[in-house]
Protein backbone atom coordinates (compact mmCIF):
# COMPACT_ATOMS: atom_id res chain seq x y z
CA UNK A 1 0.00 0.00 0.00
CA UNK A 2 1.31 3.44 -0.98
CA UNK A 3 0.17 6.19 1.38
CA UNK A 4 2.20 8.89 -0.38
CA UNK A 5 -0.36 9.93 -3.00
CA UNK A 6 0.25 13.63 -2.46
CA UNK A 7 4.06 13.58 -2.52
CA UNK A 8 4.47 14.07 -6.29
CA UNK A 9 2.24 17.14 -6.40
CA UNK A 10 3.76 18.58 -3.23
CA UNK A 11 7.34 18.03 -4.47
CA UNK A 12 6.61 19.56 -7.88
CA UNK A 13 4.96 22.55 -6.21
CA UNK A 14 8.03 22.98 -4.00
CA UNK A 15 10.24 22.91 -7.12
CA UNK A 16 8.02 25.56 -8.74
CA UNK A 17 8.25 27.68 -5.59
CA UNK A 18 12.07 27.45 -5.70
CA UNK A 19 12.07 28.60 -9.33
CA UNK A 20 9.82 31.54 -8.43
CA UNK A 21 11.97 32.41 -5.40
CA UNK A 22 14.99 32.59 -7.69
CA UNK A 23 13.31 35.06 -10.00
CA UNK A 24 12.06 32.72 -12.73
CA UNK A 25 8.77 34.29 -13.82
CA UNK A 26 7.78 32.10 -16.75
CA UNK A 27 7.87 28.32 -16.72
CA UNK A 28 5.86 25.15 -17.15
CA UNK A 29 6.84 22.28 -14.84
CA UNK A 30 5.44 18.83 -15.66
CA UNK A 31 5.73 16.09 -13.04
CA UNK A 32 4.31 12.92 -14.55
CA UNK A 33 1.31 14.70 -16.05
CA UNK A 34 0.66 17.05 -13.13
CA UNK A 35 1.57 20.57 -14.25
CA UNK A 36 2.45 23.90 -12.62
CA UNK A 37 2.61 27.06 -14.75
CA UNK A 38 3.82 30.59 -14.13
CA UNK A 39 3.76 33.51 -16.50
CA UNK A 40 3.44 32.94 -20.24
CA UNK A 41 5.44 30.99 -22.85
CA UNK A 42 5.38 34.20 -24.94
CA UNK A 43 3.72 37.55 -24.37
CA UNK A 44 -0.07 37.41 -24.59
CA UNK A 45 -0.34 33.60 -24.75
CA UNK A 46 -1.22 31.35 -21.77
CA UNK A 47 0.31 27.94 -21.15
CA UNK A 48 -1.77 25.07 -22.53
CA UNK A 49 -2.04 21.79 -20.62
CA UNK A 50 -3.65 18.81 -22.32
CA UNK A 51 -5.79 16.41 -20.30
CA UNK A 52 -5.68 13.01 -21.95
CA UNK A 53 -8.55 10.72 -22.75
CA UNK A 54 -8.41 7.75 -20.35
CA UNK A 55 -9.16 5.31 -23.18
CA UNK A 56 -6.98 6.82 -25.91
CA UNK A 57 -3.66 8.39 -24.83
CA UNK A 58 -3.35 10.06 -28.25
CA UNK A 59 -6.55 12.06 -27.73
CA UNK A 60 -7.14 15.04 -25.42
CA UNK A 61 -10.39 15.45 -23.48
CA UNK A 62 -9.62 19.05 -22.68
CA UNK A 63 -6.97 21.71 -22.94
CA UNK A 64 -6.55 23.97 -19.91
CA UNK A 65 -5.20 27.44 -20.62
CA UNK A 66 -3.70 29.40 -17.73
CA UNK A 67 -0.85 31.63 -16.73
CA UNK A 68 -0.40 30.95 -13.02
CA UNK A 69 -1.85 27.72 -11.74
CA UNK A 70 -1.77 23.97 -11.72
CA UNK A 71 -3.52 20.96 -13.21
CA UNK A 72 -3.61 17.49 -11.62
CA UNK A 73 -5.38 14.30 -12.65
CA UNK A 74 -6.06 11.22 -10.57
CA UNK A 75 -7.30 8.15 -12.39
CA UNK A 76 -7.59 4.40 -12.63
CA UNK A 77 -6.80 4.03 -16.33
CA UNK A 78 -3.05 3.38 -16.04
CA UNK A 79 -2.55 1.69 -12.66
CA UNK A 80 -6.01 0.20 -12.25
CA UNK A 81 -8.22 0.84 -9.23
CA UNK A 82 -5.33 1.70 -6.91
CA UNK A 83 -7.05 4.40 -4.84
CA UNK A 84 -8.99 3.23 -1.79
CA UNK A 85 -11.88 4.95 -0.07
CA UNK A 86 -10.80 5.31 3.56
CA UNK A 87 -14.44 5.43 4.67
CA UNK A 88 -15.31 2.01 3.27
CA UNK A 89 -11.98 0.25 2.77
CA UNK A 90 -13.03 -0.44 -0.83
CA UNK A 91 -11.38 0.55 -4.09
CA UNK A 92 -12.67 3.73 -5.68
CA UNK A 93 -14.63 2.80 -8.83
CA UNK A 94 -17.16 5.63 -9.30
CA UNK A 95 -14.88 7.50 -11.73
CA UNK A 96 -12.24 6.64 -14.30
CA UNK A 97 -10.47 9.98 -13.86
CA UNK A 98 -10.75 13.29 -12.04
CA UNK A 99 -8.92 16.47 -13.03
CA UNK A 100 -8.64 19.62 -10.94
CA UNK A 101 -7.31 23.05 -11.89
CA UNK A 102 -6.18 25.14 -8.91
CA UNK A 103 -3.78 27.88 -7.94
CA UNK A 104 -1.11 25.43 -6.77
CA UNK A 105 -0.27 21.81 -7.50
CA UNK A 106 -0.57 20.51 -3.95
CA UNK A 107 -4.18 21.69 -3.83
CA UNK A 108 -4.96 20.39 -7.31
CA UNK A 109 -3.38 17.00 -6.57
CA UNK A 110 -5.15 16.49 -3.23
CA UNK A 111 -8.52 17.58 -4.62
CA UNK A 112 -8.19 15.40 -7.75
CA UNK A 113 -7.61 12.33 -5.57
CA UNK A 114 -10.49 13.28 -3.28
CA UNK A 115 -12.85 13.70 -6.23
CA UNK A 116 -11.76 10.31 -7.61
CA UNK A 117 -12.70 8.72 -4.27
CA UNK A 118 -15.83 10.73 -3.50
CA UNK A 119 -17.35 10.52 -6.98
CA UNK A 120 -18.99 12.97 -9.36
CA UNK A 121 -21.16 14.57 -6.71
CA UNK A 122 -17.98 15.98 -5.12
CA UNK A 123 -17.04 18.29 -8.00
CA UNK A 124 -18.86 21.25 -6.44
CA UNK A 125 -17.20 20.46 -3.11
CA UNK A 126 -13.79 20.60 -4.82
CA UNK A 127 -14.61 24.10 -6.11
CA UNK A 128 -15.61 25.12 -2.57
CA UNK A 129 -12.19 23.86 -1.39
CA UNK A 130 -10.23 25.98 -3.88
CA UNK A 131 -10.47 24.33 -7.30
CA UNK A 132 -10.84 26.78 -10.15
CA UNK A 133 -12.32 24.00 -12.25
CA UNK A 134 -12.92 20.28 -11.79
CA UNK A 135 -14.08 17.59 -14.16
CA UNK A 136 -14.45 13.85 -14.05
CA UNK A 137 -14.86 10.96 -16.45
CA UNK A 138 -17.53 8.43 -15.53
CA UNK A 139 -17.10 4.72 -16.34
CA UNK A 140 -19.65 5.09 -19.18
CA UNK A 141 -17.52 7.84 -20.79
CA UNK A 142 -19.63 10.83 -19.81
CA UNK A 143 -17.80 13.91 -18.54
CA UNK A 144 -19.13 16.03 -15.67
CA UNK A 145 -17.74 19.43 -14.72
CA UNK A 146 -17.83 22.21 -12.14
CA UNK A 147 -16.19 25.62 -12.27
CA UNK A 148 -15.37 28.22 -9.66
CA UNK A 149 -15.12 31.95 -10.15
CA UNK A 150 -12.94 33.03 -13.08
CA UNK A 151 -9.62 33.99 -11.44
CA UNK A 152 -9.00 36.66 -14.10
CA UNK A 153 -12.30 38.31 -13.12
CA UNK A 154 -11.33 38.19 -9.45
CA UNK A 155 -8.03 39.95 -10.28
CA UNK A 156 -9.87 42.66 -12.21
CA UNK A 157 -12.27 43.47 -9.36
Amino acid sequence: MDTNGVVKGWAAQRAADVLSAHGVTSFCLNAGGDVVTRGEPEPGRPWRTGVRDPWDPRRMLAVVEQRDGAVATSGTYERGAHVWDGRTGERSLALVAATVVAGDLTTADVLATCVLVLGPQSLGWAVEQGARQAFAVLPDGRIVTAAGPDPTQADAA
